[in-house]
């Protein structure tokens, strides 16, 4: 049996810098080329920042699809959604409380939580503002990064859902990462809510973006958007209940 030796440690140094192991991340190197006046190795530290971040979400996001996968192959497909409610019951309560109440917001603010967050997420997003509606269609960098990067084909092919319902949003095949638009952002808002906040249309083959609907008025959302995750829509010009789920941090 082989033994494992301590080694001492060697002092780190106010810089974060010692033995030979540089210990502060990119950033901190960043705001110390600031301090230094160094632009230009500040800016080569935020670039290895961001790629840095950036293998590390398809890491994260590709762990996820591959164990969203391995439960809808072993257990069935129902499972996915059954794992994807208990995230939403433990993690997202917190987005049904009164004081976010997402329909008392404009529009144009709405729209605008939504594109911050998938700016961050790695998106390109374009915006289209109509009467009724603002229509946000962007890349998605993470289940939307998986079907253009061809992760659902081939031999070792991420699960595409096939079974129709609501967790597919009605259709026959839905890739399963972005079953929990779905479950997450739309059927768990309706049944905690009564209301949808957003309404999404995920990509179907490779080079197609996301789109989300960021309707004006609760009434102008079409019924059929309630109907293909099981649900009815709301009277029309009924008063909502309190509370509302705001945006979906992840698409």
């Amino acid at each position: 049996v082989g033994h494992r030796h301590a080694h001492p440690a060697h002092p780190v140094t106010a810089d974060g810098r010692g033995g030979g192991i540089d210990r502060s991340s990119h950033l901190d190197q960043a705001r110390q080329a600031l301090d230094r006046g160094d632009l230009d190795e500040a800016r080569e530290q935020l670039d290895r920042h961001e790629r840095r971040q950036q293998e590390l979400k398809r890491y994260s996001i590709r762990w996820i699809a591959e164990l969203l996968s391995w439960i809808g192959e072993t257990e069935g497909e129902a499972a996915v959604e059954a794992a994807l409610r208990r995230f939403g019951e433990r993690n997202l309560a917190g987005r049904v409380e009164p004081d976010q109440d997402w329909w008392s917001v404009p529009a144009e603010a709405r729209a605008k939580s939504v594109v911050r967050a998938m700016l961050t997420n790695g998106a390109d997003v374009d915006v289209t503002e109509l009467d009724d509606e603002i229509v946000l269609s962007f890349r998605c960098g993470t289940g939307g990064w998986l079907i253009d990067s061809g992760a659902y084909e081939g031999d070792d092919a991420l699960l595409t859902l096939t079974e129709p319902g609501p967790r597919t949003f009605g259709r026959d095949r839905l890739p399963v990462y972005c079953a929990h638009c779905s479950v997450n952002n739309e059927m768990q808002a309706v049944e905690a809510t009564g209301r949808l906040t957003t309404v999404e249309v995920p990509p179907e083959q490779p080079g197609e973006p996301c789109v989300h609907h960021v309707y004006r008025r609760l009434d102008d959302i079409p019924a059929e958007y309630y109907v293909r995750i099981g649900h009815r829509p709301p009277d029309a010009g009924s008063t909502p209940p309190d509370g509302g789920a705001p945006p979906p941090v992840s698409p």
